[in-house]
């Protein structure tokens, strides 16, 4: 009897040693970062991070790859049938994760669904009318107009299964913005190279490979698995660096770098990003906070450029920022179409001629604004914002800063609650000014533009220029345009630019992996030793 326990014990043990041999042998990427992603419904939320997870998941009719080039994903090719219709040609044999087939009738309700009023992610979908199927692998994109910008937008328009959304009653898309959720705010049913196993909001998730994925063959990742941990703390997430429990973490504090690059077994990416750092101002008739002698202050430009200059934007990128990016003078990056560094924001730090311009405006007491910053969304931002509170207040501007998670923050902040916002605007996926002028600065229409125009800015100057804009096929001239818009919004200040944000990431160096200036992490390129 107690040799057959004996005997039992051993083989116990032995399938122990197997499974955990198994579990050793798997090329596990653990991933962490400050915030969730808040959704998977890749069509809820215009962010870079979601949608850097997302497209682990899904995929487009084209993408932009590691190079930061455009390549066809889903479709094989395409051709132009006129100035408002483009057809795409299928990729045959591609399956979503849950086996179904990907065809034209996939393509037509994702269309369908990104363009959807409800959409969170309408405005970077806003060349797109409708598609029609051909037939199983052809379909045509019908545009609003003549745009230029189409295929841009597509990239981030990731391709969805009309019979699963159908079957999870997930037909209409959800929206960050509007506070709404469905079935595919927390599982997904995409064509790409990893599957979501498990999710735990605010806490885990893990993906595991695709093993029938379409392109496995010509891939070069060997990556079994990837878990994905939001850790808030900044000291946690450093620790799990510095032990190892971490592979690699796409938002490290800025003031760790130093002591992790002194680590020998860990990498230290550190380069500027396509992304500006704003302060976005409430220009309705009311105030939050309550108007002064029945004003909104912040209507008055001279207001608005006595913000600007009581702000040492240069003491916030050397001493926050770790002089790691520079201070942002414009509203989009050198690497956007669109940029001119000759109509840069003229406004230098200067706290005396701040004062005088708050008097000449007819505050010379000041006022009170309320004052909202995100968690987890920007570096530093906690600390700038607490920077920027201190400036203010030497003019005589009091706010009442409120810090919030990033879900609350963005019903605060896109449905105008608050006075002042921060908002970070890459202009991705569309790597254009053209997304900027759109979404940003063009006034509200309730359709296509100024989706996220919080300030709820209105130049009929700017809006005309953007207009000019979205159906000019000749790229120098649609450029001149969008440098103009940009010029004259600029002056405008509706948003005061803080700086560059720098990519920071930090890795394990087993993990080989291309960082780019989009900050998109792309883990189907990379490798574990």
């Amino acid at each position: 009897m107690m040799k057959l326990k004996t005997i039992s014990a051993c083989l116990v043990l032995a399938s122990c040693g197997l499974i955990t041999q198994q579990a050793q042998a798997e090329n596990v990427v653990r991933w962490a970062q400050q915030a969730d992603i808040p959704t998977l419904d890749p069509y809820a939320f215009a962010s870079t991070h979601a949608l850097s997870f997302q497209n682990h998941i899904y995929e487009g009719l084209v993408q932009w790859n590691n190079s930061l080039q455009l390549e066809p994903t889903l479709a094989t090719h395409w051709e132009q049938l006129d100035d408002t219709s483009l057809r795409f040609y299928l990729n045959k044999g591609i399956k979503f994760h849950n086996g179904n087939d990907f065809t034209a009738d996939d393509v037509v309700a994702s269309i369908n669904r990104v363009t959807h009023p409800d959409s969170g992610i309408r405005g970077n979908a806003s060349s797109l009318k409708d598609a029609v199927k051909v037939d199983d692998y052809t379909v045509d994109i019908r545009l609003n107009g003549k745009s230029p910008m189409a295929l841009n937008e597509l990239s981030g328009v990731l391709m969805m299964d009309r019979e699963w959304l159908e079957e999870h009653k997930a037909t209409e898309p959800t929206s960050m913005s509007k506070g709404t959720e469905g079935y595919a705010t927390n599982h997904t049913n995409g064509t790409g190279p990893f599957k979501l196993e498990s999710r735990r909001r605010d806490a885990e998730m893990v993906l595991v490979k695709n093993d029938n994925w379409w392109q496995a063959e010509q891939s070069r990742h060997n990556i079994d698995r990837i878990i994905f941990q939001p850790v808030s703390s900044d000291s946690t997430r450093l620790a799990g660096m510095l032990s190892g429990e971490f592979d690699l973490v796409n938002d490290v504090p800025l003031q760790d770098l130093p002591r992790l690059e002194r680590e020998k077994d860990i990498d230290v990416k550190v380069r500027p990003s396509l992304r500006v750092d704003y302060l976005s101002l409430n220009m309705a008739d009311e105030l939050n906070a309550g108007n002064v002698d029945g004003k909104n202050p912040l209507k008055e430009q001279k207001v608005r450029q006595a913000l600007h200059m009581a702000i040492d934007r240069e003491a916030i990128v050397k001493k926050i920022m770790r002089g790691m990016t520079e201070v942002a003078n414009t509203y989009v990056a050198p690497d956007i179409a669109g940029y001119d560094a000759e109509r840069a924001i003229e406004l230098d730090y200067d706290p005396k001629r701040a004062k005088a311009l708050l008097a000449e405006a007819g505050y010379p007491d000041g006022f009170t604004l309320a004052f909202d910053c995100v968690q987890g969304a920007y570096l530093n931002a906690e600390q700038w914002c607490q920077a920027v509170q201190r400036y203010w207040s030497k003019i005589g501007v009091k706010t009442n800063l409120n810090v919030h998670s990033r879900s609350v923050y963005s019903q605060i902040r896109d449905n105008g609650r608050t006075d002042v916002a921060v908002l970070g605007w890459a202009n991705l996926p569309l790597y254009d000014a053209y997304s900027i002028n759109q979404q940003l600065l063009h006034s509200k229409d309730g359709g296509i533009f100024g989706a996220f125009n919080i300030p709820r800015y209105q130049n009929d100057k700017v809006d005309a220029l953007i207009e000019q804009s979205v159906s000019e096929l000749d790229k120098s001239t649609r450029v001149q345009l969008m440098s103009d818009a940009l010029a004259m919004a600029q002056q405008d200040l509706p948003f005061i630019p803080l700086h560059f944000e720098p990519v920071a990431w930090v890795t394990s160096d087993k993990l080989n992996i291309t960082q780019n200036s989009d900050n998109v992490v792309r883990l189907w390129y990379a490798s574990l030793n």
